[in-house]
C-alpha cells in the first residue's frame, strides 16, 4: 500500500526478505519512490548488516540512488 510520509515522499509497506549476502531471513525491504518517480527498494540485513538498493533493472549503486534523490 502506498502512503505519503508527510514530506511529500511516497512510501510502501516494509517486507522481510532473504539477504543477498548471507542468506539470512531477517533482511528488510522498503520500497520508495524517488523525486524523479524512479521506484527503488532499500534492503538491509539484520544479521550481517549488508545493505543494497534495487530498481526494476536489478541491484543499483548507492551513488545512483543519491543522484536521483537530489532535488535539481
Amino acid at each position: 500500500m502506498d502512503e505519503e510520509d508527510g514530506m511529500g515522499r511516497r512510501t510502501r509497506d516494509t517486507v522481510s526478505v532473504a539477504c543477498a549476502n548471507c542468506g539470512g531471513k531477517d533482511a528488510i525491504q522498503i520500497a520508495l519512490m524517488l523525486p524523479d518517480d524512479t521506484e527503488v527498494t532499500f534492503n538491509s540485513c539484520h544479521r550481517c548488516e549488508h545493505r543494497w538498493w534495487e530498481s526494476g533493472s536489478g541491484v543499483i549503486d548507492l551513488n545512483v540512488v543519491l543522484e536521483k534523490a537530489r532535488k535539481h
